[in-house]
């Protein structure tokens, strides 16, 4: 055992493994993954898991609820209704926790009414705050559709949170996100910039990345590197002709890999995502194919594509994926799965036809049970 890092261990999930000191974490989280093939009757074997480069304060995004009271941090542990007021997370990024202070100190102060998750009432919703390693960051305020007659006591309010949040940091940018929804989500369908620039900006092994209020990007970005760089290390040695990133977001793989191949094809279901992997395409000066789609019914399929990279989500890949892959067959496949569990159960399917040929664990999320693993499937 160690000394705790989290003060609200007993009641706040977000850093779930911090009493586990570092080294067990990872050979925990191997014998987990092992275990996951072991319960499907794989032959498959994890036998290695590189570390994060730094363990603390490495989250480039938190989200932070304001509740009816007031109160703004993260919910306690298995409860949607409760907040620790004033707690962030020794995960999060300084900067964040910085920023976190100001716009607690705000929200408190602003005279704005809070929402309340059951009667559906009320103003102040999120703060969401995103970072980068470049310094930059953007704070996120997440709020119910306002009244008319709020308008002036809203922008008098911003424009305070507006000169608090710039005056430590060169690059800050203040977003309105307004939810019209009653569903209790730290997004909106309505974005305001009321300071500063509409995104914010990363870079990851040289290649430039534009990250707006709803973008999903690697939440490590030390981390990110490292596992960009295995991706590519596996695929150093291939020469393909076509290269297609299915569940591509904005373009993190693709991107650093587009060199690889005569022609890099990306596909991704939100559109707003595609819409940023353009962007970013742009920003790099490469020429790379993206369209908005499901994987499970997209037409991909005729791409003929001879690797293909594959990050889904936890929930892993639709069963149609799965079996399109098996028909079309491509010569080699880089599955990014940060869902070990999903990863075993779609290879029952897949190691039919596919060879595991590397295989490494990256932990890009310490103190907690989530791990990314990447593998190298070679057809047979």
């Amino acid at each position: 055992m160690i000394k705790d890092q989290c003060p609200n261990k007993e009641v706040c999930g977000s850093c779930g493994w911090s009493h586990i000191p570092y080294e067990k974490q990872l050979q925990q989280k191997l014998s987990d993954i092992n275990g996951s093939f072991r319960l499907k009757e794989l032959t498959l074997t994890c036998d290695k898991i590189i570390p994060s480069p730094i363990t603390s304060h490495y989250r480039n995004r938190m989200d932070f609820v304001i509740n009816f009271k007031g109160e703004v941090g993260l919910r306690e542990k298995g409860k949607w209704w409760k907040v620790i007021d004033n707690h962030t997370c020794f995960i999060s990024d300084k900067l964040i926790e910085e920023k976190f202070k100001i716009v607690r100190d705000w929200a408190q102060s602003s005279g704005l009414t809070y929402f309340d998750r059951k009667a559906h009432t009320g103003f102040l919703r999120y703060a969401v705050i995103r970072t980068s390693t470049l310094g930059q960051c953007m704070v996120i305020i997440v709020t119910s559709r306002p009244e008319e007659s709020e308008s002036i006591a809203i922008e008098a309010a911003f424009s305070k949170l507006s000169q608090s949040i710039s005056a430590t940091s060169l690059v800050c940018s203040l977003i309105w996100s307004i939810n019209s929804t009653v569903t209790d989500v730290s997004s909106g369908d309505d974005l305001r910039c009321i300071a500063g620039e509409s995104h914010i900006e990363e870079k990851i092994n040289g290649f430039t990345y534009r990250i707006k209020p709803n973008s999903f990007f690697q939440t490590n970005s030390h981390a990110a590197a490292v596992l960009q760089n295995h991706v590519a290390e596996y695929v150093s040695n291939l020469t393909p002709e076509i290269l297609l990133d299915l569940y591509c977001g904005s373009g993190f793989f693709s991107i650093a890999l587009s060199g690889k191949a005569k022609k890099t094809y990306g596909v991704e279901i939100m559109p707003e995502m595609i819409e940023d992997a353009r962007v970013n395409a742009k920003i790099n000066n490469l020429d790379i194919d993206y369209s908005a789609s499901k994987a499970e019914s997209s037409d991909w399929k005729n791409l003929n594509a001879d690797l293909i990279i594959l990050d889904p989500p936890r929930s892993g890949l639709h069963d149609n994926v799965v079996k399109d892959l098996i028909a079309v067959k491509p010569k080699n496949i880089v599955y990014v799965s940060c869902n070990y569990k999903s990863f075993a159960r779609e290879m029952v399917e897949l190691g039919k036809i596919y060879d595991v040929v590397n295989m490494t664990a990256i932990d890009m999320f310490p103190h907690t049970p989530h791990v990314e693993l990447v593998s190298l499937l070679t057809q047979r």
